[in-house]
Protein backbone atom coordinates (compact mmCIF):
# COMPACT_ATOMS: atom_id res chain seq x y z
CA UNK A 1 0.00 0.00 0.00
CA UNK A 2 2.85 2.88 0.80
CA UNK A 3 4.09 1.18 -2.56
CA UNK A 4 0.98 2.03 -4.17
CA UNK A 5 1.03 5.58 -2.64
CA UNK A 6 4.19 6.53 -2.92
CA UNK A 7 3.67 6.08 -7.03
CA UNK A 8 0.57 7.63 -6.83
CA UNK A 9 1.88 11.12 -7.25
CA UNK A 10 4.48 10.31 -9.97
CA UNK A 11 1.97 8.69 -12.29
CA UNK A 12 -0.50 11.62 -11.72
CA UNK A 13 2.18 13.72 -12.39
CA UNK A 14 3.33 11.71 -15.84
CA UNK A 15 -0.73 12.06 -16.39
CA UNK A 16 -0.88 16.11 -16.25
CA UNK A 17 2.46 16.13 -18.69
CA UNK A 18 1.18 13.94 -21.10
CA UNK A 19 -2.49 16.43 -21.50
CA UNK A 20 0.00 19.19 -22.13
CA UNK A 21 1.99 17.66 -24.52
CA UNK A 22 -0.97 16.51 -26.39
CA UNK A 23 -2.37 19.47 -26.93
CA UNK A 24 1.01 20.87 -28.97
CA UNK A 25 -0.20 17.79 -31.38
CA UNK A 26 -3.45 19.56 -31.70
CA UNK A 27 -4.52 21.47 -35.07
CA UNK A 28 -3.60 24.67 -34.57
CA UNK A 29 -5.95 27.36 -35.68
CA UNK A 30 -3.91 29.52 -39.00
CA UNK A 31 -2.79 32.54 -38.40
CA UNK A 32 -3.68 35.09 -40.95
CA UNK A 33 -0.74 36.62 -42.75
CA UNK A 34 -0.43 40.45 -42.62
CA UNK A 35 -1.91 42.47 -45.37
CA UNK A 36 0.11 44.55 -47.33
CA UNK A 37 -0.38 48.12 -46.82
CA UNK A 38 -2.38 50.09 -49.04
CA UNK A 39 0.18 53.24 -50.58
CA UNK A 40 -1.99 56.53 -49.80
CA UNK A 41 -1.07 59.98 -50.76
CA UNK A 42 -3.37 62.38 -48.59
CA UNK A 43 -4.32 65.77 -50.03
CA UNK A 44 -6.73 68.90 -49.46
CA UNK A 45 -10.40 67.54 -48.98
CA UNK A 46 -12.79 68.66 -51.88
CA UNK A 47 -15.11 69.88 -48.86
CA UNK A 48 -14.98 72.17 -45.68
CA UNK A 49 -14.61 70.06 -42.99
CA UNK A 50 -14.97 72.48 -40.04
CA UNK A 51 -13.84 71.22 -36.96
CA UNK A 52 -13.14 67.50 -38.10
CA UNK A 53 -10.33 66.07 -38.09
CA UNK A 54 -10.01 63.57 -41.05
CA UNK A 55 -7.62 62.33 -43.86
CA UNK A 56 -8.73 62.88 -47.44
CA UNK A 57 -7.19 60.89 -50.20
CA UNK A 58 -8.42 60.75 -54.07
CA UNK A 59 -7.70 58.30 -56.97
CA UNK A 60 -7.05 55.33 -55.25
CA UNK A 61 -7.07 52.38 -57.55
CA UNK A 62 -8.84 49.18 -56.43
CA UNK A 63 -8.13 47.28 -60.03
CA UNK A 64 -7.02 47.56 -63.16
CA UNK A 65 -9.97 49.36 -65.27
CA UNK A 66 -9.55 52.74 -65.64
CA UNK A 67 -12.18 53.87 -63.92
CA UNK A 68 -11.49 51.73 -61.13
CA UNK A 69 -10.72 54.50 -58.32
CA UNK A 70 -12.14 56.03 -55.23
CA UNK A 71 -11.72 59.10 -53.09
CA UNK A 72 -11.76 58.26 -49.62
CA UNK A 73 -12.46 60.19 -45.95
CA UNK A 74 -10.77 58.88 -43.16
CA UNK A 75 -11.64 60.22 -39.72
CA UNK A 76 -9.00 60.59 -37.06
CA UNK A 77 -10.32 57.85 -34.83
CA UNK A 78 -8.76 55.52 -32.35
CA UNK A 79 -11.01 52.63 -32.83
CA UNK A 80 -11.65 50.95 -36.61
CA UNK A 81 -14.48 53.01 -37.91
CA UNK A 82 -17.29 52.06 -39.79
CA UNK A 83 -17.65 53.05 -43.99
CA UNK A 84 -20.66 54.32 -45.86
CA UNK A 85 -19.62 54.07 -49.31
CA UNK A 86 -21.29 56.16 -52.32
CA UNK A 87 -21.99 55.07 -56.01
CA UNK A 88 -22.55 57.77 -58.06
CA UNK A 89 -25.66 57.97 -60.78
CA UNK A 90 -25.31 58.46 -64.93
CA UNK A 91 -28.01 55.10 -66.30
CA UNK A 92 -23.90 53.30 -66.16
CA UNK A 93 -23.47 56.13 -69.38
CA UNK A 94 -22.00 58.59 -67.54
CA UNK A 95 -21.60 60.30 -63.96
CA UNK A 96 -18.29 60.37 -61.77
CA UNK A 97 -17.50 60.31 -57.72
CA UNK A 98 -16.90 63.64 -57.59
CA UNK A 99 -21.17 64.37 -56.88
CA UNK A 100 -20.57 63.16 -53.77
CA UNK A 101 -18.40 66.08 -52.87
CA UNK A 102 -20.36 68.14 -54.48
CA UNK A 103 -24.29 67.04 -53.76
CA UNK A 104 -23.54 65.10 -50.53
CA UNK A 105 -21.17 67.36 -48.51
CA UNK A 106 -23.46 67.78 -45.50
CA UNK A 107 -23.84 63.96 -45.37
CA UNK A 108 -19.73 62.89 -45.54
CA UNK A 109 -19.91 65.89 -42.59
CA UNK A 110 -22.02 63.81 -40.82
CA UNK A 111 -20.77 60.64 -40.80
CA UNK A 112 -17.31 61.77 -40.14
CA UNK A 113 -18.57 63.73 -36.92
CA UNK A 114 -19.74 60.32 -36.66
CA UNK A 115 -16.28 58.63 -36.86
CA UNK A 116 -17.72 56.70 -39.74
CA UNK A 117 -15.44 56.73 -43.23
CA UNK A 118 -16.39 57.46 -46.26
CA UNK A 119 -15.76 56.36 -49.96
CA UNK A 120 -17.46 57.57 -53.18
CA UNK A 121 -16.38 55.20 -56.51
CA UNK A 122 -15.66 55.19 -59.95
CA UNK A 123 -16.77 52.23 -61.82
CA UNK A 124 -16.71 51.31 -65.86
CA UNK A 125 -19.26 52.94 -67.67
CA UNK A 126 -21.48 51.37 -71.24
CA UNK A 127 -21.09 52.72 -74.27
CA UNK A 128 -24.83 52.82 -75.73
CA UNK A 129 -24.46 52.79 -80.00
CA UNK A 130 -26.50 55.27 -81.44
CA UNK A 131 -29.45 54.03 -83.87
CA UNK A 132 -28.00 51.66 -86.99
CA UNK A 133 -24.57 51.33 -84.76
CA UNK A 134 -22.71 48.14 -83.78
CA UNK A 135 -24.99 46.57 -81.31
CA UNK A 136 -22.79 43.09 -80.75
CA UNK A 137 -19.83 45.15 -80.10
CA UNK A 138 -21.97 47.10 -77.59
CA UNK A 139 -23.61 43.89 -76.22
CA UNK A 140 -19.55 42.68 -76.09
CA UNK A 141 -19.02 45.31 -72.99
CA UNK A 142 -20.97 42.80 -71.17
CA UNK A 143 -24.09 44.69 -69.84
CA UNK A 144 -24.85 46.32 -66.19
CA UNK A 145 -22.81 43.45 -64.63
CA UNK A 146 -19.72 44.72 -65.73
CA UNK A 147 -20.50 48.42 -63.83
CA UNK A 148 -21.99 46.45 -60.89
CA UNK A 149 -19.07 43.95 -60.34
CA UNK A 150 -16.81 46.88 -60.26
CA UNK A 151 -18.77 48.36 -57.64
CA UNK A 152 -18.29 44.91 -55.64
CA UNK A 153 -14.54 44.98 -56.20
CA UNK A 154 -14.23 48.21 -54.56
CA UNK A 155 -16.26 47.56 -51.17
CA UNK A 156 -13.90 44.19 -51.21
CA UNK A 157 -10.73 46.13 -51.80
CA UNK A 158 -11.48 48.34 -48.75
CA UNK A 159 -12.22 45.28 -46.75
CA UNK A 160 -8.63 43.42 -48.07
CA UNK A 161 -6.92 46.88 -46.89
CA UNK A 162 -8.89 47.53 -43.50
CA UNK A 163 -5.67 48.01 -41.76
CA UNK A 164 -4.39 50.34 -44.17
CA UNK A 165 -7.91 51.69 -43.98
CA UNK A 166 -8.17 51.55 -40.11
CA UNK A 167 -11.71 50.05 -41.24
CA UNK A 168 -14.50 47.81 -39.21
CA UNK A 169 -14.88 45.56 -41.78
CA UNK A 170 -18.32 44.09 -40.18
CA UNK A 171 -19.91 47.63 -40.46
CA UNK A 172 -20.32 48.84 -44.21
CA UNK A 173 -23.22 50.58 -45.54
CA UNK A 174 -23.76 51.19 -49.46
CA UNK A 175 -25.93 53.99 -50.97
CA UNK A 176 -26.24 56.08 -54.15
CA UNK A 177 -28.62 58.11 -56.68
CA UNK A 178 -30.46 56.64 -59.73
CA UNK A 179 -27.79 53.70 -61.02
CA UNK A 180 -25.43 54.19 -57.93
CA UNK A 181 -28.99 53.27 -55.89
CA UNK A 182 -29.79 50.35 -57.79
CA UNK A 183 -26.16 48.79 -57.69
CA UNK A 184 -26.24 49.71 -53.70
CA UNK A 185 -29.76 47.55 -53.89
CA UNK A 186 -28.03 45.10 -55.89
CA UNK A 187 -25.13 43.97 -53.94
CA UNK A 188 -28.16 44.51 -50.68
CA UNK A 189 -29.88 41.83 -51.65
CA UNK A 190 -27.33 39.34 -53.81
CA UNK A 191 -25.63 36.61 -52.10
CA UNK A 192 -22.15 37.04 -50.54
CA UNK A 193 -20.01 36.96 -54.07
CA UNK A 194 -16.72 36.03 -52.01
CA UNK A 195 -14.54 33.71 -53.75
CA UNK A 196 -12.11 31.94 -50.82
CA UNK A 197 -10.18 30.05 -53.72
CA UNK A 198 -9.85 33.19 -55.83
CA UNK A 199 -5.84 33.50 -57.07
CA UNK A 200 -6.71 37.06 -56.23
CA UNK A 201 -7.15 37.75 -52.77
CA UNK A 202 -9.24 41.10 -52.71
CA UNK A 203 -12.10 39.14 -54.32
CA UNK A 204 -11.95 36.78 -51.35
CA UNK A 205 -13.37 39.26 -49.21
CA UNK A 206 -17.49 39.04 -48.41
CA UNK A 207 -19.60 41.53 -50.46
CA UNK A 208 -22.36 41.57 -47.57
CA UNK A 209 -23.27 45.12 -45.49
CA UNK A 210 -25.15 45.90 -42.91
CA UNK A 211 -27.55 49.00 -44.96
CA UNK A 212 -28.44 50.28 -48.07
CA UNK A 213 -29.83 53.39 -48.74
CA UNK A 214 -31.83 54.04 -52.73
CA UNK A 215 -32.21 57.53 -53.44
CA UNK A 216 -34.32 57.94 -57.24
CA UNK A 217 -33.79 54.00 -57.11
CA UNK A 218 -34.65 51.26 -60.12
CA UNK A 219 -36.57 48.30 -58.43
CA UNK A 220 -35.30 45.72 -60.34
CA UNK A 221 -32.93 45.90 -63.30
CA UNK A 222 -34.90 42.88 -65.12
CA UNK A 223 -36.22 45.94 -67.35
CA UNK A 224 -38.40 43.86 -68.97
CA UNK A 225 -40.47 43.57 -65.50
CA UNK A 226 -40.65 47.64 -65.87
CA UNK A 227 -43.80 46.52 -67.06
CA UNK A 228 -45.76 45.35 -64.24
CA UNK A 229 -43.66 47.73 -61.94
CA UNK A 230 -45.02 50.95 -63.87
CA UNK A 231 -48.28 49.64 -64.80
CA UNK A 232 -50.69 51.97 -62.68
CA UNK A 233 -48.97 54.33 -64.52
CA UNK A 234 -48.57 53.04 -68.12
CA UNK A 235 -52.33 51.96 -67.96
CA UNK A 236 -53.87 55.04 -67.94
CA UNK A 237 -51.48 56.59 -70.44
CA UNK A 238 -51.93 53.93 -72.87
CA UNK A 239 -54.21 55.57 -75.49
CA UNK A 240 -51.00 57.82 -75.51
CA UNK A 241 -48.45 55.88 -75.21
CA UNK A 242 -49.64 53.13 -77.33
CA UNK A 243 -48.70 49.87 -75.32
CA UNK A 244 -47.90 49.08 -71.20
CA UNK A 245 -45.59 46.67 -72.94
CA UNK A 246 -42.24 47.41 -71.83
CA UNK A 247 -40.74 46.19 -75.00
CA UNK A 248 -42.97 48.56 -77.30
CA UNK A 249 -42.25 51.35 -74.53
CA UNK A 250 -38.75 51.06 -75.15
CA UNK A 251 -39.00 51.23 -79.21
CA UNK A 252 -41.12 53.91 -79.16
CA UNK A 253 -38.54 56.33 -77.13
CA UNK A 254 -35.80 55.08 -79.37
CA UNK A 255 -34.10 53.21 -76.12
CA UNK A 256 -33.68 49.73 -77.48
CA UNK A 257 -30.18 49.89 -77.81
CA UNK A 258 -30.01 51.24 -74.48
CA UNK A 259 -31.81 48.09 -73.65
CA UNK A 260 -29.83 45.60 -75.42
CA UNK A 261 -26.21 47.03 -74.08
CA UNK A 262 -27.83 46.68 -70.42
CA UNK A 263 -28.63 43.19 -70.68
CA UNK A 264 -25.49 42.69 -72.66
CA UNK A 265 -27.41 41.13 -75.52
CA UNK A 266 -27.42 41.87 -79.61
CA UNK A 267 -30.95 41.78 -80.21
CA UNK A 268 -34.09 41.43 -79.06
CA UNK A 269 -34.07 37.79 -80.23
CA UNK A 270 -31.81 36.51 -77.54
CA UNK A 271 -34.35 38.18 -74.54
CA UNK A 272 -35.53 34.55 -74.48
CA UNK A 273 -32.72 32.37 -74.49
CA UNK A 274 -31.59 30.68 -71.61
CA UNK A 275 -28.19 32.87 -70.99
CA UNK A 276 -30.17 35.79 -71.17
CA UNK A 277 -32.84 34.79 -68.58
CA UNK A 278 -30.22 33.76 -66.00
CA UNK A 279 -28.74 37.15 -66.36
CA UNK A 280 -32.21 39.02 -65.69
CA UNK A 281 -32.48 36.73 -62.97
CA UNK A 282 -28.83 37.77 -61.49
CA UNK A 283 -29.79 41.58 -61.92
CA UNK A 284 -33.04 41.22 -60.29
CA UNK A 285 -32.96 42.85 -57.41
CA UNK A 286 -36.55 42.59 -56.34
CA UNK A 287 -36.13 38.24 -56.95
CA UNK A 288 -32.93 38.39 -55.40
CA UNK A 289 -34.33 40.27 -51.74
CA UNK A 290 -35.00 38.20 -48.72
CA UNK A 291 -35.16 38.00 -44.84
CA UNK A 292 -31.30 37.76 -44.69
CA UNK A 293 -30.51 41.03 -46.66
CA UNK A 294 -29.71 44.69 -45.86
CA UNK A 295 -32.38 46.68 -44.28
CA UNK A 296 -32.97 49.08 -46.86
CA UNK A 297 -33.78 52.78 -47.15
CA UNK A 298 -35.47 54.26 -50.38
CA UNK A 299 -36.64 57.47 -51.17
CA UNK A 300 -37.80 58.22 -54.99
CA UNK A 301 -39.36 62.25 -55.80
CA UNK A 302 -41.78 63.77 -57.53
CA UNK A 303 -42.13 63.18 -61.22
CA UNK A 304 -43.11 64.95 -63.86
CA UNK A 305 -43.93 64.29 -67.39
CA UNK A 306 -40.95 66.35 -68.85
CA UNK A 307 -39.05 63.78 -69.89
CA UNK A 308 -40.59 60.18 -70.67
CA UNK A 309 -37.45 58.46 -69.86
CA UNK A 310 -36.18 59.98 -66.86
CA UNK A 311 -40.20 58.93 -65.46
CA UNK A 312 -39.82 55.46 -66.08
CA UNK A 313 -36.02 55.40 -64.58
CA UNK A 314 -37.03 57.05 -61.22
CA UNK A 315 -40.86 56.78 -61.20
CA UNK A 316 -42.16 56.65 -57.61
CA UNK A 317 -43.01 53.53 -58.11
CA UNK A 318 -40.14 51.54 -58.07
CA UNK A 319 -39.63 52.78 -54.56
CA UNK A 320 -43.04 51.37 -54.37
CA UNK A 321 -41.88 48.36 -55.37
CA UNK A 322 -38.90 47.82 -53.35
CA UNK A 323 -41.10 48.76 -49.88
CA UNK A 324 -44.00 46.03 -50.99
CA UNK A 325 -41.37 43.80 -51.82
CA UNK A 326 -39.41 44.06 -48.51
CA UNK A 327 -42.65 43.72 -46.78
CA UNK A 328 -43.06 40.40 -48.38
CA UNK A 329 -40.14 38.27 -47.46
CA UNK A 330 -40.01 40.02 -43.82
CA UNK A 331 -36.98 42.49 -44.65
CA UNK A 332 -36.77 45.44 -42.69
CA UNK A 333 -36.91 48.94 -45.09
CA UNK A 334 -37.79 52.56 -44.91
CA UNK A 335 -39.53 54.09 -47.80
CA UNK A 336 -40.70 57.16 -49.45
CA UNK A 337 -42.63 57.85 -52.62
CA UNK A 338 -42.32 62.05 -52.76
CA UNK A 339 -45.30 61.60 -55.60
CA UNK A 340 -48.54 63.04 -54.57
CA UNK A 341 -49.77 60.33 -56.64
CA UNK A 342 -48.22 57.35 -55.50
CA UNK A 343 -47.71 59.02 -52.09
CA UNK A 344 -45.73 56.58 -49.30
CA UNK A 345 -44.68 57.86 -46.29
CA UNK A 346 -42.78 56.01 -43.51
CA UNK A 347 -44.12 56.24 -39.56
CA UNK A 348 -40.50 56.51 -38.47
CA UNK A 349 -39.83 59.81 -40.67
CA UNK A 350 -36.40 58.81 -40.31
CA UNK A 351 -33.86 60.26 -43.42
CA UNK A 352 -31.13 58.18 -45.23
CA UNK A 353 -27.97 59.53 -42.78
CA UNK A 354 -29.94 58.04 -39.60
CA UNK A 355 -31.20 54.90 -40.80
CA UNK A 356 -27.41 54.06 -42.17
CA UNK A 357 -25.71 55.15 -38.99
CA UNK A 358 -28.54 53.14 -37.23
CA UNK A 359 -26.83 49.95 -38.47
CA UNK A 360 -23.06 50.38 -38.35
CA UNK A 361 -23.50 52.40 -35.25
Amino acid sequence: MQFIRALTPIIIGAFLVACSDSSSDRPQEPVEPARPALDLTFTTAPIDLPNISAKFAADVAYGEAERNLFDIYLPDCDDPTPLVIYIHGGGFTGGDKSSAHTNFADDVRAFLQECVAYATINYTLLTVPEEGGDTQAAADQGGVLTSMQDTARALQFMRYYYESLNLDVENVALYGVSAGAGSSLWLGTHDDMADPGNDDEVLRESTRVKAVGALVTQSTYDIIDWGEVLLPLTEPLEPILGSTDIITLVDALGQTNYLLTFLGIASLDELENQETIDYRAEVDMLELMDSGDAPIYTENFTTSLDNVVDLFLHHALHAIAIKERADEVGLESVGYSRDPAWPLEDPSGEDLVSFLLGHIR
